[in-house]
């Protein structure tokens, strides 16, 4: 602030005081310094101002820039705002100048400036924050009457803003010299209290350093009189263990000086559990630690086929894996990556590889993780830090050549404490993971000898640069054959023993598991069939405890019970309809839960053209049904349309289950052939499910994840597949069992599928035949005689 009398440097940049420099004559000009009540960044007007402040002279301008400008003033005199003249461009006030009262030199006037004097000099002398020179100057200009000395003396005061506005708007210089001593006297008494606080805690210090040399002449003492009893101190036990690390000299030296820093602690001190913690998990680390790896191949393939049935191609790329470790000696190549839906097996196949090399094992979950210090850990500073996933993991297992299963690795997101992904990608590089650097420890672990597997439910949230250091292996879902092998072979003994029954207390019929698969489960994995085989062992083991002494004999259960046992069927195997319909096709999609049906309808209403596509549907999806649209629509006189209907009705397509997102190009096919059923008026047979993307020219491209929608067809009855001829080479994938119950047709264009998917009207005289209702045998019969 500026006093009279005193000069201030002010910066200017609101628009109002930019016109005001820029109209000035010149220098020497006159303007009114008015604060406001509250410091906002909005635009003040005149009633946010003080009534009293003070006029100034400008002595010299300077822009800063374009929007800022520098002005430096001397106050002249105090001054009250009596009105605003005007407004714009800026604010012209009316205002009075305040002079003290005139009463003369007084005596008691010298008093409490030469008191002020006295205390400003005790203040200087203990707070730095104050020159010394400025005693004389208040000394030198003490004739210059209590009201030019009190505007001098505040404006050398390090005071608040508040306690400035009371200083300028208090005219009296008696009582503003008065309110100045008491601020001094203030200021004094504090920094007397805080110097005492401070020499009291530098002598706690001095005396825990005296201390800590004193028990240290003790220990040497006792060691020269040859007292074999004498303990090591925790700091000499670290800094013993640090050349048997193998670090480079530097890392060495950073040891050595945490060790340091823990010596002349005290047990007492706060500080001293955080720093033996850190030293402690550094200790700890298996540095030199490592097991044995089992690399018996053929022990290594009867483990993989004990424990898990089917998944061939995923064995057998694992057993590649392991005969390259077993040739080259160590861990080299890309990251495996298990892929599949929830389910599947792939974090016990993880655990199985772990066994099959003889190695440790530990599970990072990485699911939900949105701060990368979850990876590379907290610096050892911060209130609480721990080291991150990774190097806890190491310090789990023991050993520095464990696998480590990275779950969920798919479920990692960014946020604005940084993205794990990108510190995954140290971890999983081998040029970079021999010196991986963890911010708590500080000094490099090696994580070369570490065999990483991951898991993840999809690829598509994985980022590119991490998806470059996996080698993808894809678990797709069983079939109803393999899912009833694993249940009696794996899951019927495993529940058993968690129940506390024996052996052979329960077993199931082929066709009671094939009811159980089919009408209490809908997924590509095992995870529901494991859960409805357990609540019928429940069911079991309480009626066995509830009657003890009766003698139970095994327990079949057949298909008529499973109702009884589970209640009335949870999922209806969906056939589109059951029939053919108008406007209703199936389509099939690839989830992160596997493969899956997929039901588009269409509705025609008058309307002008319109399409509108409901669903929660993403860009592509909604894309590729406007491109069917077009293709139905570009063909209309080959499927004998009115184009009149184009010009003068609404088409609503919609896509069930709108609380699931959906996107991709696949569902082209099937909206088309929708659109066509519509528009046509010719049923979709309900037993054709298809997949493809559609061109505005009727090609058919191919897709992903054909063995997982081949699979969810054969679950939900379906008879005939449609796919693309792209998709020839995905064929090999679907298991042999499926490929015989099921007709999989490839096709190049979208007539081709039309043409076995629409069902043809039928003449008999001068109507049509009513084809809705009817069998699917019998729409088949005059589909063949017709054509």
């Amino acid at each position: 602030m500026v006093f009279p009398s005193g000069v201030a440097a002010l910066k200017l940049s609101g628009r109002a005081s930019r016109k005001i420099i820029e109209s000035l004559a010149g220098e020497h000009e006159t303007v009114a310094l008015f604060y406001p009540d509250e410091l906002t960044g909005d635009e003040i007007t005149a009633d946010d101002l003080r009534p009293v402040g003070v006029a100034a002279r400008i002595v010299q301008t300077l822009k800063l820039d374009a929007a800022r400008h520098q002005i430096l003033c001397r106050g002249l005199c105090r001054i009250e705002l009596l009105g605003i003249e005007e407004s714009e461009p800026y604010m012209i006030s009316r205002v009075r100048a305040l002079a003290p009262a005139e009463s003369g030199r007084r005596l008691d006037d010298d008093g409490l400036m030469a008191k002020a004097i006295e205390t400003y000099s005790d203040l200087a002398a203990a707070d730095e924050r104050y020159r010394v020179e400025s005693v004389e100057i208040l000394r030198a200009n003490s004739a210059s009457g209590p009201d030019f000395f009190a505007d001098l003396l505040a404006s050398l005061l390090e005071a608040p803003l508040e306690v400035q506005r009371r200083l300028i708007e208090t005219v009296d210089p008696i009582e503003r010299l008065r309110y100045l001593l008491d601020l001094m006297e203030e200021e004094s008494e504090r920094k007397v209290v805080d110097q005492e606080v401070q020499q009291l805690v530098q002598r706690r210090i001095d005396d825990k350093k005296r201390e800590y040399l004193l028990r240290e002449q003790l220990r040497t003492v006792q060691i020269q009189l040859g007292d074999s009893h004498v303990p090591r101190s925790e700091a000499e036990e670290f800094r013993a263990m640090i050349q048997d690390l193998p670090l480079d000299d530097e890392s060495k030296a950073i040891l050595e000086r945490e060790c340091d820093a823990l010596a002349v602690m005290s047990p007492q001190s706060p500080e001293y559990p955080a720093q033996s913690k850190y030293l402690d998990t550094v200790f700890r680390l298996p540095w030199w630690e490592r097991t044995r790896d089992s690399l018996d191949l053929r022990k290594v393939e009867r483990l993989l086929s004990r424990r898990h049935h089917g998944l061939e191609e995923v064995k057998e790329r694992l057993l590649e894996y392991i005969s390259v470790i077993k040739l080259k000696g160590h861990v080299s190549g890309p990251i495996l990556c298990l892929v599949g839906p929830p389910g599947t097996g792939k974090t016990t196949l993880a655990r199985s590889i772990a066994k099959a090399f003889g190695r440790k094992s530990a599970r990072i979950s990485l699911g939900g993780i949105s701060d990368e210090s979850e990876i590379r850990g907290h610096r050892k500073t911060y209130l609480g830090s721990m080291p991150g996933k990774v190097i806890a993991a190491y310090d789990q297992v023991g050993s520095r050549n464990p696998l480590l299963l990275l779950d969920e690795i798919d479920k990692m997101s960014k946020s604005a404490q940084g993205d794990p992904a990108s510190a995954l990608l140290e971890v999983l590089d081998p040029e970079q993971n021999e010196t991986y650097l963890d911010r708590y420890l500080g000094v490099p672990f090696d994580l070369s000898e570490t065999l990483f597997i991951a898991t993840a439910n999809v690829l598509d949230s994985i980022p590119p640069p991490l998806l470059d250091r996996l080698e993808v292996l894809t678990l797709s879902g069983y079939t109803d054959e393999e899912k009833i092998e694993i249940a009696r072979r794996f899951m019927r003994p495993k529940l058993l023993e968690e129940h506390g029954l024996d052996a052979k207390a329960v077993r199931f019929t082929k066709r009671a598991l094939e009811s159980i698969i089919r009408n209490y489960t809908a997924e590509a994995g095992l995870r529901q069939l494991e859960r409805r085989l357990a609540a019928i062992c429940r069911k079991v083991a309480r009626r066995r405890a509830t009657h003890p002494k009766e003698d139970f004999k095994t327990e079949t259960m057949r298909v008529k019970q499973v109702p009884e046992l589970l209640g009335p069927p949870r999922y209806q195997q969906e056939f589109a309809g059951r029939s053919p319909e108008v406007g209703v096709a199936t389509g099939l999609a690839w989830t992160g839960e596997g493969g899956a049906i997929l039901f588009i309808e269409a509705s025609r209403m008058e309307g002008t053209g319109k399409i509108e596509v409901t669903g929660h549907l993403g860009e592509v999806m909604v894309e590729s049904v406007r491109t069917a649209y077009s293709f139905v629509r570009s063909h209309a006189r080959d499927l004998e349309i009115d184009p009149k209907l184009f010009r003068e009705s609404d088409v609503h397509i919609h896509f069930p289950a709108g609380a699931i997102p959906k996107d991709g190009p696949s569902a082209g096919i099937a909206a088309a052939t929708c659109l066509a059923s519509l528009l046509s008026s010719r049923p979709v047979r309900h037993d054709v499910a298809m997949s493809g993307e559609v061109t505005l020219r009727g090609k058919l491209l191919s897709v992903g994840g054909i063995k997982e929608k081949v699979l969810a067809a054969h679950r939900a009855r379906i008879r005939t597949v449609l796919l693309p001829i792209g998709n020839r080479k995905d064929l090999d994938r679907i298991p042999q069992g499926v490929r015989d119950e099921l007709e999989i047709v490839l096709v190049k264009r979208v007539r081709d599928v039309w043409d076995r998917a629409l069902v043809p009207l039928l003449v008999a005289g001068d109507k049509d035949v009513e084809l809705l209702g009817r069998s699917a045998a019998e729409i088949e019969r005059d589909r063949l005689g017709t054509r």
